[in-house]
């Protein structure tokens, strides 16, 4: 039996499927919100530097095939993150380092999930929900 699908780059889908892990991890802490207590945002760091290492090299592989405008800027972008989440905070600068590191991480994961052709769906929930808001507001004629 033979497949009319082309078979995929497995090297892509672990890219994308990374990606989309990524995603989901960062969602689910926008969504569960960024408590300051201090054991949240221990936890919460913890799961941010366990997620970089897996974006970074990513990030590297993309840079190699920017331009030179672009690749500085996305080398930038990586060492500053690479350092956050290899640091530790004062436990008084955990919330602040933590907002950042967040802020980072999203930035280099819509980077990588445009270099891969990955459409945020929830952008486009986002919107649909805002066009539905709007109608209901909307005076009715």
């Amino acid at each position: 039996m033979t497949s009319t699908t082309p078979a995929a780059n497995p090297a892509d889908t672990d890219v994308t499927t990374s990606l989309i892990a990524a995603r989901r991890e960062l969602d689910t802490i926008a969504n569960r919100g960024i408590v300051s207590a201090p054991r949240a945002v221990a936890d919460t760091l913890t799961t941010l530097e366990e997620l970089a290492p897996t974006l970074i090299p990513h990030a590297r592989a993309l840079a190699t095939t920017l331009g030179e405008k672009e690749r500085p800027e996305l080398h930038e972008l990586i060492d500053r993150t690479e350092r956050r989440a290899a640091s530790r905070p004062r436990a008084d600068l955990a919330y602040e380092h933590l907002l950042v590191l967040v802020n980072q991480l999203q930035e280099l994961l819509r980077q990588l999930e445009r270099a891969h052709g990955i459409v945020y769906r929830r952008t486009q929930a986002g919107a649909a929900k805002r066009r539905g808001n709007q109608e209901s507001t909307e005076p009715q004629t």
